[in-house]
């Protein structure tokens, strides 16, 4: 069982949980062999419809239906427990409107179908901008982090604000007595899902190596809704 947090320092809460080490070595070696060429990465290439600033934003074309299924499933699933958290919590959300003459039903992982997911390379210097996404849900998992970033984060705690390499989640508006931010760590299979139009950005670090982030957008649909095809 993956341990599972809910951040609620606002009101749209941000799911944090963990993948398997299996999950993270399935789009590690894809990436690896994408990311490696210059004409597969061309190919592949997803940045024309992302933000950010960063060196390759690549599709994932996996060829193992099986890798593809446990993918889509861990994925589907972590959006799931994020709507059924927000469902129990009383929040205003897609599903309980689209049931609304039978509210008591639970969605399942047939109402849960992922649009796109693709994966950020990012090295020094580089970053994503302030920005959200489409869809219900959004989310991304961390595959690989710069080995220099541990002792770079110990030397940015000494300043105001330290956030080298970290994606930063904003809501509202800086007043008394309320947050209005929050920050994380990229850790290799750490899985964080949180909604489409929550505006997040990611800072630039300055040590070498790449980080390495799997990001996906996903839909919630009723029941007999045709599933996407847009998944890569």
């Amino acid at each position: 069982m993956m341990t599972q947090k809910f951040h609620e320092p606002f009101s749209p809460a941000i799911l944090e949980t963990e993948v398997t080490k299996r999950f993270v070595k399935i789009v590690n070696d894809v990436s690896d062999d994408v990311l490696s060429s210059e004409e597969k990465s061309k190919k592949w290439d997803w940045s024309n419809q992302l933000v950010g600033k960063v060196s390759k934003e690549v599709l994932i074309p996996l060829t193992s239906e099986e890798d593809k299924q446990y993918l889509l499933k861990t994925v589907k699933q972590g959006c799931l427990d994020y709507l059924l958290h927000m469902i129990k919590k009383g929040r205003n959300n897609p599903w309980t409107r689209m049931n609304s003459e039978n509210w008591n039903k639970e969605p399942t992982l047939d109402n849960i179908h992922l649009d796109h997911s693709w994966v950020v390379s990012q090295y020094a210097g580089e970053f994503n901008p302030f920005h959200h996404h489409n869809g219900d849900f959004s989310g991304g998992i961390y595959l690989k982090v710069p080995e220099g970033m541990n002792d770079e984060w110990e030397e940015d705690l000494q300043d105001h604000y330290p956030a080298k390499g970290l994606i930063e989640f904003a809501y509202g508006e800086t007043q008394s007595f309320r947050c209005d931010n929050l920050k994380f760590k990229p850790e290799v299979g750490k899985f964080l899902v949180f909604p489409a139009w929550l505006k997040h950005l990611v800072y630039p670090f300055s040590v070498e190596g790449e980080r390495r982030m799997m990001s996906f957008n996903a839909t919630i649909v009723g029941q007999g809704e045709p599933p996407t095809k847009s998944y890569k």
